[in-house]
């Protein structure tokens, strides 16, 4: 007998059933089960900021903006939309309560709604239905006559200008319905490092039983793995684990209710740590450019891109709040008259971003190029204009954060969490930091007011009987270690250590709040990169920061697992992160929509992560990632003449890039990032020098074998790959130098063909060389003079990169790449809505006459047009087309099929 005859057979020979036992469920005798708890949701469209687990959560909200729990939601489709429950065996109803969803955004209150159940071989509408309302803040219920189905389903009409949701959506049992074993979820697949241990929180939804019915009882076991297992209590759903080998396992978690027994597992990669100590940072420095790319690319930055920004940030009239606010922070502690805060309550962070960025921009070398020197001499003059302006907001016991200071806010208050307290002292760290190492230590202005800022959080923020605290935007952790890291390299070993333990206090503090800040639980218990994309980015980035310093275990088993999460299933082929379904951030697993959020600021979060996870590691897999994220996501972001910049950066663009925006928070991110250049190239220990990157330049690697060694780079990559590296040590000396042997697909997303990875040739001194690799370095280790030189090959050759299928957005598409920059096709130069056959020859080719010189890909399309793609970061330099077209003017992913 077929499926669809079974359960039309079981629907009518239990009618009478339902009938019979209607009685009992409406005599009071028990309140009636809420058999949504065992259903299975589904819906024609839910956004990706919201879920369908919020259906039937069992939350009862407070009011209709009550999505605290999770919500369901149809954002962006208007018109009718449909959901649905499915049960596994009938079940009988004749009541049912919704609880509409109101964001009073985009989402609001239905027009209508009907219901419907599968009758065994379609929905029809339920009948004599009463109710049916469409009401906010409360339950709204709906009676009719009995049904026994295997599914319901609730179509929602919209007034046709906003979207739809529901928080809650109960279905009550009429009597008949079968018992189900309970709907349990193990929990997120994780990473574990061996010695730490895994927090295991499961959950399990089940139907009431009554005091005189079976118990629960739990269990939590290891199906499969390499080792042992144990765990803390294995009878409650909440529990830890540790696990005594390396491995894959398979945990699961049983809950049985009687002989009814649900059941669901995860997977636990248990990892050995590192075993050798973490890479040493090489600060930003003075160094010197010579590259075709990059050489241009800072110039910009340089001559057009940070004067920009100071000139807007100059203007006292600056709406979104510039050096105005420091000016009027500065009269009232002077006891002045003094005027409002203007703009977001961290304005200040723009301000320090851009003086960090002037900073770095004094250590290029000009190399007698007059508009860089004029530059950086106009940057000098004004920062000594901004620091005594800056310096004078400062309140007497360090403290500084004009917003607070211009108000009556409390500091460190639950109220004013969300006021950006510790991002906006962060930054201003780090700027202290940058402008310390330009002066060369002669001016300690900023470094010292930096350490009385810091003093300040350290006296007020700790255990008891200080207080405890968690920012809304994460910041301060990650700059507080980096400054730590710093004073103990200005003052001696030590003398920094109080301000890591502050940003290690700071991060164990979260718990309580949101995934849109990463406080949902604490981040020990943080498995999956949720939330905000920069605050998300900046947590991992200080978490990644905690597990180097103190060796925490626990810490570096989260950082991993979320590493795994992000990067294998929630990581854009350019390197951004945030899909931007949930606010600015992250979305479901392989839900990487194209026309992505992957805001400027999350890249600068997503490199110093990646960075630091190749400090603790000695992998050049992470270096491999955050080039991905410095070339494409990043890069691109600011225009070619250094005038215009985006916030966000999706892979399906028509929008120009424009000069400032009213939240500027990217516009000093960017830049200070994009000349640290050093700092990316480069890692060491007392031993060895890690070339992570390659690009034309001359800098100085300090204490390598008891010698200071200057290394210069000779190469035009990306656009080839041959590399020259030169090695000038002050004494020859033994060490190792360590070049990266290129990646291009670690994430699980993505695979290029041809394969375009590794160092094809290597030579030392003109003779060819065939040294071992060591977690994806090349590895030379030999005595090394003045005037060694490296000269190696990578494999240029133009890849076709398909996606997961689990990327819907990707699926009959191919991007293309080349070395380590992903390509997009531009309607300017044809029609980009066409196919790429699959068969299709690609070649490479130099084009010094467009975008400043660059290495386009060229084909044919499938009708036989010329088909051209440039890289992705130069993309929309020469226009958008017709501003009524509103078709993608950029596109990465190209059909295929």
């Amino acid at each position: 007998m077929c499926t669809g005859n079974m359960v039309r057979l079981a629907i009518l020979t239990s009618s009478l059933l339902c009938l019979q036992t209607a009685l009992v469920a409406q005599s009071g005798i028990a309140e009636p089960a809420n058999l949504a708890l065992v259903a299975s949701p589904s819906s024609s469209y839910v956004s990706g900021d919201t879920s369908l687990e919020a259906l039937n959560d069992g939350y009862d909200p407070r009011s209709s903006r009550d999505s605290r729990r999770g919500s369901y939601g149809n954002w962006p489709r208007t018109g009718t939309q449909w959901v649905q429950y499915e049960w596994s065996r009938p079940i009988c109803t004749d009541k049912i309560d919704v609880y509409w969803w109101d964001d009073r955004a985009g989402v609001r209150l239905p027009k209508a709604c009907r219901l419907l159940y599968w009758d065994g071989k379609a929905f029809v509408p339920v009948k004599n239905a009463v109710g049916l309302g469409v009401e906010g803040n409360k339950y709204n219920t709906t009676t009719f006559d009995q049904v026994r189905t295997t599914k319901l389903r609730l179509e929602i009409d919209s007034d046709g200008q906003y979207s739809t949701g529901i928080l809650e959506w109960k279905v009550y049992d009429a009597g008949g319905s079968p018992a189900f074993a309970p709907i349990v979820d193990a929990g997120l697949d994780r990473v574990v490092v061996i010695g730490a241990k895994t927090h295991l929180a499961g959950t399990y939804k089940v139907l009431k039983t009554g005091p005189k019915g079976p118990q629960l009882k739990v269990n939590w076991s290891k199906r499969s793995g390499p080792g042992s297992v144990v765990f803390e209590d294995p009878t409650v759903k909440t529990t830890t684990a540790r696990f005594s080998r390396p491995g894959l396992y398979v945990l699961e978690l049983a809950v049985s209710l009687g002989d009814l027994v649900g059941k669901d597992t995860l997977m636990v990669k248990a990892i050995e740590g590192p075993d050798l100590r973490p890479l040493e940072p090489v600060d930003p420095q003075p160094y010197k450019l010579d590259s075709p790319l990059w050489s241009d690319r800072i110039k910009a930055l340089i001559v057009n891109w940070i004067p920009h920004c100071i000139a807007k940030i100059s203007d006292p009239n600056l709406p979104e709040g510039g050096i105005n606010n420091f000016v009027e922070a500065a009269n009232k502690l002077a006891g002045r008259p003094s005027g409002r805060h203007r703009g977001y309550v961290f304005s200040n962070a723009w301000v320090y971003n851009t003086i960090e960025a002037i900073c770095l921009a004094c250590m290029v070398d000009p190399q007698g190029d007059q508009q860089i020197q004029a530059s950086q001499q106009a940057m000098r003059q004004t920062l000594e204009d901004w620091i005594p302006k800056i310096l004078a907001a400062q309140e007497p016991d360090g403290y500084i954060q004009t917003a607070f200071t211009l108000s009556t806010r409390q500091r460190w208050s639950p109220r004013f969490r969300a006021d950006h307290e510790g991002y906006v002292a962060g930054y201003f760290l780090e700027a202290a930091i940058a402008h310390y190492i330009a002066t060369d230590g002669k001016d300690l202005r900023l470094y010292e007011a930096a350490k009385r800022l810091a003093d300040c959080w350290y006296e007020n923020i700790g255990p008891a009987p200080k207080r405890e605290w968690f920012d809304g935007h994460q910041e301060m952790e990650q700059a507080l270690v980096r400054f730590g890291r710093f004073v103990d390299r200005v003052e001696g070993q030590g003398k920094g250590r109080r301000y890591i333990e502050l940003a290690k206090f700071l991060l164990d503090c979260r718990a309580g709040g949101n995934e849109y800040d990463q406080s949902h639980l604490p981040v020990i218990q943080q498995y999956e990169a949720v939330g905000h994309a920069v605050r998300a980015a900046y947590t991992y980035s200080a978490m990644a920061d905690v597990a180097l310093e103190t060796g925490d275990l626990d810490y570096l088993s989260a950082t991993m697992s979320i590493w795994d999460n992000l990067v294998n299933r929630k990581y854009y082929v350019t390197g951004g992160i945030g899909s931007g379904e949930t606010s600015e951030g992250f979305g479901p697993n392989y839900s990487l929509r194209n026309n992505a959020y992957c805001e400027s600021c999350s890249s600068c979060g997503e490199i110093f992560f990646q960075y630091k996870l190749n400090r603790l590691w000695r992998d050049a897999k992470y270096a491999d990632l955050y080039e991905n994220t410095l070339y494409n996501a990043l890069l691109g972001s600011i225009d070619l003449e250094g005038k215009n910049f985006y916030y966000q950066n999706p892979l399906e663009e028509r929008r120009a890039r424009y000069p400032w925006h009213q939240c500027p928070c990217c516009v000093g991110n960017i830049p200070r990032v994009l000349l640290m250049l050093p700092t990316w190239m480069y890692q060491k220990t007392s031993d060895a020098i890690y070339v992570n990157l390659f690009i034309g330049s001359t800098t100085t690697i300090k204490a390598i074998a008891g010698t200071d060694v200057q290394i210069t780079q000779k190469t035009d990559y990306p656009w080839s790959g041959d590399v020259s590296i030169t090695l000038n040590p002050a004494q020859e000396r033994r060490f190792k130098v360590m070049v990266r042997s290129p990646k291009r697909d670690v994430s699980a997303l993505y695979e290029g063909r041809p394969a375009s990875d590794g160092i094809s040739r290597i030579y030392v001194n003109g003779k060819r060389v065939y040294p071992s690799l060591k977690d994806g370095y090349i590895v030379l280790d030999r005595q090394w003079k003045a005037g060694d030189r490296i000269d190696l090959t990578m494999p240029m050759k133009v890849q076709r990169v398909k996606a997961d299928q689990r990327i819907a957005a990707d699926v009959g598409r191919v991007s293309l790449r080349y070395g380590p920059l992903i390509y997009c096709v531009e309607r300017i130069d044809q029609d980009i809505d066409q196919v790429l056959p699959p068969d299709q020859t690609l070649t490479s080719q130099w084009r010094p006459d467009l975008l400043g010189g660059v290495v386009v890909i060229n084909g044919r399309w499938g009708n036989g047009q010329p088909l051209m793609a440039i890289p992705y970061y130069a993309r929309l330099n020469r226009g958008t087309g017709p501003e009524e077209d509103r078709r993608p003017v950029a596109i990465v992913w190209i059909k295929d099929k």
